[in-house]
């Protein structure tokens, strides 16, 4: 009866090898699998949880950049103000301060210059989008920058803050003038909150 014994003998190593195989390729797989995870922000929350809750968007020029007297002011939807932003950089550019008078500036291809109106703020000039949906309010006010920061920050829903300046804003060059830039994203929309009011605030 020599022929089971040899059967056994075979049978068990085939079946330790194919249990052998089976283990490495499980492992395998099991090291394949891969998970990310989203980084965080300073703040702890992920940065699209940031960005989800910034509906509205304000850029703003304000002229000249020491002792500004001049504000242009572009804000709406923030989808819409970041469609156009390159353009309203365009803009930026061709601002050109000479003494008192009213600034200099050319629209960017396709945006069309308005007359100013009365109102609650005396606006100057209006610059419309090329799609006649959002326009540029060009005003003159007293406050400076600060005053006038904290303005548009309380505008949009935002905390002012001893910082907002650094935060906020950024130098850039006009024609022969140095411009403030302004960049706000919050929650409220600054077309309908006026925020709040103070001496010679715009």
């Amino acid at each position: 009866m020599p022929l089971p014994q040899l059967r056994v003998r075979f049978v068990l190593p085939f079946a330790l090898v194919a249990g052998l195989t089976v283990s490495v390729i499980g492992c395998g797989g099991a090291e394949s699998v891969q998970t990310y995870t989203a980084p965080k922000s300073e703040g702890g929350e992920a940065p699209g949880a940031v960005e989800a809750v910034a509906e509205y968007r304000l850029l703003g020029l304000m002229v000249p950049a020491d002792k500004p007297v001049w504000f242009f002011k572009y804000n709406g939807p923030a989808d819409q103000i970041t469609k156009y932003e390159a353009d309203f950089d365009k803009l930026a550019a061709t601002v050109k301060q000479t003494g008192d008078a009213p600034p200099e500036f050319a629209p960017p291809a396709g945006w069309v210059r308005g007359p100013g109106r009365d109102g609650f703020v005396k606006v100057f000039a209006t610059v419309v989008t090329a799609d006649g949906k959002q326009e540029v309010s060009i005003a003159q006010s007293g406050g400076g920058i600060e005053q006038n920061l904290t303005r548009w920050v309380g505008m949009i829903g935002l905390q002012s803050g001893p910082d907002d300046v650094t935060k906020y804003t950024k130098t850039v060059d006009g024609t022969g003038t140095k411009v403030l830039r302004v960049d706000l994203r919050g929650p409220k929309n600054p077309v309908t909150n006026r925020g709040p009011m103070m001496g010679g605030g715009k």
